[in-house]
């Protein structure tokens, strides 16, 4: 039965592989399912999950509230009613995890569900997988607009290791289970999920995305305080021939999608820009158009200038803008 107080075996953990299953779960998986009656318990908390344990095992109540518990003991939000768990020996798990010989557990994505291993393999307590595994569950229900948050990690924790940059690097490869599988944030962000529950665990992917206190933080917001969208400031002003230029700024403390929207008199043409240091991108508007730049950040906090520039005609204007925070 699992135990939110049992050791990590150091040497043991970093071994572990796990997978991220993409569509329904594979045919072997989904039998499975279909033979194993699903239970449901509840934690302490109120959240009702759902078990399936293997035909192998014995029926047991205790052992299924156990997992539950263990569940409702790790970091959480309301994503956990939404959690369904399939419990196995560890050669079922292998198989209906793909078949990868060092494949202890994965997580379906349209399921929802993890596959767990029932006991320990090559010395990994089952704590270890459980938590892991919860940590994709915990992207899969979170947003990293424009990105997918399973493949990328969730926000805070994804801007605070400048998972943009490093990608544009070509260092980081998002949703890569096979050759980059070290280099997937995806895997990054479930595995710094539970570092931080084991924080003496080894760290078996990219020294990259090693989390510090900072990133462990982030991870617990993401967890505890979501990032919900982006934020909004609408900007106003007057060009003509006297006044041909005004500036605005905003500070970028996420990365993610920056988007421009203009609003100016007929006939009149405006270009608008948005700079920091050492980058630039920018376009002429009519009333009505609006442009977007992936904005990834080179400082943890970017004061961004956005500037508007009378081009043709005059008069008000206001600029919308939406960025990440």
């Amino acid at each position: 039965m699992p135990s939110a107080d049992t050791p990590v075996v150091a040497s043991a953990v970093e071994h572990m592989r796990d997978a991220v299953i993409q569509g329904k779960a594979p045919p072997a998986a989904r039998v499975a399912l279909a033979r194993a009656p699903a239970r449901t318990y509840t934690t302490v908390d109120g959240y009702r999950v759902e078990i399936e344990s293997s035909a192998s095992y014995a029926v047991d109540p205790a052992a299924d509230q156990g997992v539950v518990d263990f569940l409702a003991s790790r970091v959480h939000g309301p994503e956990l009613a939404d959690l369904r768990v399939y419990v196995g020996t560890p050669p079922e798990i292998r198989r209906l995890c793909g078949g990868h010989p060092r494949v202890v557990a994965c997580y379906s994505i349209a399921d929802g569900r993890m596959f767990v291993p029932g006991e320990a393999v090559a010395g990994i307590p089952v704590e270890y997988p459980i938590t892991h595994e919860y940590g994709h569950h915990v992207a899969s229900w979170r947003s990293n607009n424009p990105w997918f948050a399973l493949d990328w990690g969730a926000k805070y924790w994804s801007s605070a290791m400048r998972v943009c940059t490093l990608v544009q690097r070509g260092l980081l490869f998002p949703g890569n289970q096979g050759r980059h599988y070290r280099e997937d944030p995806g895997e990054g962000f479930a595995d710094g999920y539970a570092h931080l529950h084991y924080p003496d665990a080894p760290w078996y992917f990219s020294e990259l995305m090693r989390p510090g206190a900072a990133e462990l933080a982030a991870i617990r917001r993401d967890v505890l305080e979501p990032w919900t969208g982006p934020r909004s400031r609408t900007f106003r002003g007057r060009l003509g021939p006297r006044k041909t230029t005004r500036r605005f700024s905003i500070r970028m403390k996420l990365d993610g999608n920056l988007t421009v929207r203009l609003a100016a008199p007929g006939g009149a043409a405006y270009e608008v820009e948005a700079q920091t240091a050492g980058f630039a991108a920018g376009r002429t508007l009519r009333p009505g158009g609006q442009f977007g730049i992936e904005w990834c950040r080179r400082e943890p906090v970017e004061r961004v200038t956005l500037t508007v520039r009378r081009r043709k005609g005059s008069g008000p204007f206001a600029l919308r803008v939406r960025w990440p925070g």
